[in-house]
C-alpha cells in the first residue's frame, strides 16, 4: 500500500503544481486583459475558481502525506512511548471520522449536481464537486496508513514520513 499512496502522492503533487499555474496564468491573463485592453474572458473566472476547489481539497492528502497539518505540537512532542501511541492513534480516528463524512457528503454532492452546469463554462457541476470525494478518499487512505505506522512501530514515536493527519 505505501507504494501505490507514494505514487498518488507524486501525481496529485504534479497535478496541483499543474493546476495551481493554469490558475494564476488565467487570472494573471485576466486582471491583464481588463486593466490594460478593458475586455475579458466570460470563462476565466470561472475555472480559475474550480482550479482553486479542485487544488484545495487534492492538497489536503499531499499535506497530510508529507505530516504538515495543525497538531498540537507542545503536547505531542513531550509524550513519549505509550501516550504517545495514544495522542496519535486518537488524531487519526478523528481525521478517519472527519474525512468518512467528507467523503459521503461529497459524494452527496456529486449526485446532487450531476445534472447542473456551470453558467460560463457549461461544464457538469458534479466534476467541479468530484475533487470533494477523490480528496477524502485520498485523505482516508493516507490516515490508514499513517495508523498502521503508528501501530507497527514498537515504542511508540512517530515514524519519519508523515502521513499524521
Amino acid at each position: 500500500m505505501g507504494q501505490m499512496l507514494t505514487f498518488i502522492d507524486g501525481l496529485l503533487r504534479k497535478i496541483v503544481v499543474f493546476a495551481i499555474g493554469l490558475m494564476l496564468s488565467i487570472i494573471f491573463l485576466q486582471v491583464t486583459l481588463r486593466y490594460v485592453f478593458h475586455f475579458t474572458f466570460s470563462f476565466s473566472e470561472e475555472l480559475a475558481r474550480y482550479l482553486f476547489v479542485w487544488t484545495v481539497f487534492l492538497c489536503i492528502p499531499v499535506v497530510a502525506k508529507a505530516g504538515g497539518h495543525m497538531a498540537v505540537g507542545v503536547v505531542t512532542e513531550r509524550i513519549q512511548g505509550f501516550w504517545s501511541k495514544v495522542c496519535l492513534t486518537s488524531g487519526s480516528f478523528l481525521t478517519l471520522l472527519f474525512s468518512t463524512i467528507l467523503f459521503w457528503q461529497g459524494v452527496r454532492m456529486v449526485r446532487l449536481t450531476q445534472f447542473q452546469t456551470s453558467p460560463a463554462l457549461g461544464i457538469k457541476m458534479s466534476h467541479v464537486y468530484l475533487a470533494i470525494p477523490l480528496g477524502a478518499a485520498m485523505l482516508l487512505l493516507i490516515t490508514l496508513e499513517g495508523l498502521f505506522e503508528v501501530f507497527r512501530n514498537r515504542d511508540g514515536a512517530e515514524s519519519s514520513g508523515g502521513g499524521h493527519a
